[in-house]
């Protein structure tokens, strides 16, 4: 098999030394508008090749590509996956969130219907994906999700810059925001994928209610999913540790990657 990698950041460079490491994929290709970076990545890996991320040099690589994997931003995920899709190529996505954005996630869901390539969302940062999944098969009361997280993660939010909110000088936990899943994504972009998740899986990204903490003890990412309905009640809660290079990004999402790639290249699932 071969692969694309859409990103360099610290889950792009975690995808391409693992998957350097799987006997399933005998090449694959990484880009990024940061050349530079992704030039570095693809001279470390013996099966990587850099491409340009010019829209024509990824086109004519995808002819010869099994999988895309996203891990780039929000952008990216607008601009390159409807043209993977369009051109019948499977894509994993990591970036989620940009989804929230009603325009694009029917673009993208409908090309996929359309061309045949399957659109992949792993789980991410969070556990419980898979109970909500199968809850979301009856009535499903409410989706409530608490994401606590240290200082570092919120840091230049543009947001809690614009009600006057310095994360630096907080001394104890406090609730950042607290509201519906579709506004957290858009007031924190860079910190709520898993909203978006669990928002697609379960009740909407309008009923899904998000609570955003900070607490500055914090040296971990932690998620705390409650779901209530016909099935009963979930309560699952994530401790994840951050990657040091991007604390906003939490290292059991890159690792959710990896698992759902090599399920994809082995054509085994278990629990779906």
């Amino acid at each position: 098999m071969r692969l694309l990698i859409i990103g360099s950041g610290a889950i792009g460079t975690t995808l391409a030394e693992a998957i350097q490491e799987m006997e399933e994929f005998d090449i694959f290709y990484i880009t990024d508008k940061n050349e530079d970076r992704a030039r570095r990545i693809a001279s470390q890996c013996k099966k990587a090749k850099f491409i340009s991320p010019t829209d024509e040099s990824i086109k004519a690589h995808l002819k010869n590509v099994d999988l895309v994997v996203e891990a780039a931003s929000q952008e990216a995920v607008q601009h390159y996956v409807p043209i993977v899709l369009g051109m019948g190529v499977d894509v994993l996505v990591m970036s989620v969130g940009a989804f929230a954005d009603d325009d694009t996630r029917e673009r993208c869901f409908n090309v996929a219907k359309r061309k045949g390539g399957r659109l992949y969302v792993p789980s991410g940062a969070i556990c419980g994906t898979d109970g909500l999944h199968s809850a979301s098969s009856d009535v499903i009361d409410s989706v409530e999700l608490t994401s606590t997280k240290g200082p570092k993660s919120f840091q230049d939010n543009e947001y809690l810059l614009s009600k006057g909110v310095d994360v630096n000088t907080l001394k104890k936990k406090t609730v950042l925001f607290e509201g519906p899943a579709r506004e957290a994504v858009q007031h924190f972009p860079k910190n709520v994928n898993v909203s978006a998740t669990i928002s697609l899986i379960g009740i909407g990204l309008d009923k899904t209610k998000v609570k955003l903490v900070c607490d500055p003890m914090c040296d971990c990412n932690t998620h705390r999913l409650e779901v209530k309905g016909e099935f009963g009640h979930i309560v699952c809660e994530t401790d994840n540790l951050p990657f040091p290079s991007n604390p906003a990004t939490s290292y059991l999402a890159a690792l959710s990657a990896i698992a759902a790639i090599r399920r994809i290249a082995g054509n085994v699932w278990i629990g779906i």
